[in-house]
């Protein structure tokens, strides 16, 4: 288990810092960050898990991958990418505030302009239920969020990844 960590921790890293920079930049640039790096993730997961499994197979492992091993370090790349870009985001949040309350509030605003829709496609109690748990989101939550979605796609992509990059030698 350890080399494969070794292989899958500074992509992991190297990708967490990315999500983080790209927080950052958005913060700085005045565009919500939050909701950003959420799309940051889904463009570098894939990236990331394919590098680290690909460098695994071709440079460690002698050109040969079992199905095992590139879930294996693809599960190290994607979880440190999300543990450390949700940790970021935790602390980021809880030294300002403001960034939180103007994610619910740009939330708040969106289920509004959708509001006709979504009681039409669903009910109105599904659209104040929906409202409420919103207006309650905490920076847990939105920690949480993030992590689950770089975990959840970044599992998707490594069983792709793996199966596409899988070789065994035979001899």
């Amino acid at each position: 288990m350890n080399r494969y960590f070794v292989i899958g921790f500074p992509f992991g890293f190297a990708a967490g810092l990315i999500c983080v920079m790209g927080f950052v930049v958005m913060y700085l640039l005045e565009i919500e960050p939050i909701s950003m790096v959420l799309i940051l993730g889904y463009i570098i997961t894939p990236v990331f898990v394919f590098s680290g499994i690909k460098l695994f197979r071709d440079r460690h492992n002698g050109g040969e991958l079992f199905f095992s091993q590139g879930m294996t370090v693809g599960f190290f790349v994607y979880t440190i990418m999300a543990v450390i870009s949700a940790a970021f985001i935790g602390f980021f949040l809880a030294w300002a505030p403001d960034v939180h309350d103007a994610f619910k509030t740009m939330n708040i605003e969106l289920l509004n302009e959708k509001k006709d829709v979504l009681v039409a496609q669903l009910n109105q109690e599904a659209f104040d239920q929906t409202y409420e748990s919103i207006r309650q989101m905490s920076i847990m939550d939105v920690v949480m969020n993030d992590f689950l979605r770089k975990v959840i796609p970044g599992l998707f992509f490594t069983i792709l990844i793996s199966i596409i990059l899988k070789r065994t030698l035979t001899g």
